[in-house]
């Protein structure tokens, strides 16, 4: 039988070592891990050794990486499924301008009870909304509605009339340096009230899905919420998943 090979026997040191001082908080959520010259140097093994090792804790949902900055220590670690789609993620990361998207409004107003309950702003406080409705070619399939402590949207074109050219995630760190780290999802089935189903363009009390998805940062923050209306009838939630 042929013997382990020592890059693999390497590699694994590496990752066990890295995910064990994330564990136990001397790499804590947000947290840039040393360079990959650090890791080499630290470890004496080549810069593959490390790359993997950074791959398979990326693929486990423990750091991200960005671009000529490094890896950082994620604040949440996903749940992993055999398939798994997030609407939430997608509404954070759409971009309006590759979309049939018809902005509605985008200014402050006095925010819903839910909408401070989720930011954990005070009852009755004013909050910065952007609403569009989101078409195809068979008409309107999506009223989202993006709510934002007021604060958090000054120096970022979240108030343009002008369709965003990129999602609000990826936005809200290129101008904010602002990271969304994790998400809360929330999906009910409801009635579709008289403004929304006009918007809509369905009955007055049509069946709809409300998806609600705070975005957090890893401090466990909401820094935005996003409340998206659809039409019963133009969708379905998908999911799949291991039975234990």
């Amino acid at each position: 039988m042929a013997a382990p090979r020592e890059d693999g026997l390497k590699y694994e040191r590496v990752l066990n070592a890295l995910r064990s001082r994330i564990a136990d908080g001397t790499y804590p959520p947000g947290m840039m891990l040393p360079s990959q010259s650090r890791l080499v140097a630290e470890f004496d093994v080549s810069r593959p050794t490390v790359i993997e090792a950074l791959r398979l804790l990326r693929q486990e949902g423990l750091i991200e990486s960005q671009t000529g900055r490094g890896s950082f220590v994620r604040g949440k670690v996903p749940t992993l499924s055999l398939e798994r789609a997030y609407p939430g993620q997608r509404l954070l990361d759409l971009a309006e301008s590759e979309s049939l998207a018809e902005l509605l409004q985008a200014g402050i107003i006095v925010a819903p009870t839910r909408v401070t309950t989720l930011l954990e702003l005070p009852a009755g406080s004013k909050a910065f909304l952007r609403q569009y409705v989101l078409s195809d070619e068979d008409g309107p399939v999506e009223l989202v509605s993006a709510w934002f402590p007021i604060d958090l949207v000054t120096g970022t074109k979240l108030t343009s009339p002008e369709p965003m050219d990129e999602g609000i995630r990826r936005h809200l760190y290129g101008r904010k340096r602002l990271r969304l780290d994790y998400a809360v999802e929330r999906t009910l089935a409801r009635s579709a009230t008289a403004d929304e189903a006009q918007v809509l363009k369905v009955p007055a009390g049509a069946p709809v899905l409300n998806l609600v998805v705070t975005g957090h940062d890893a401090d466990g923050r909401a820094l935005q919420l996003v409340d998206a209306v659809l039409p019963g009838d133009r969708h379905e939630l998908r999911d799949a998943y291991p039975l234990t």
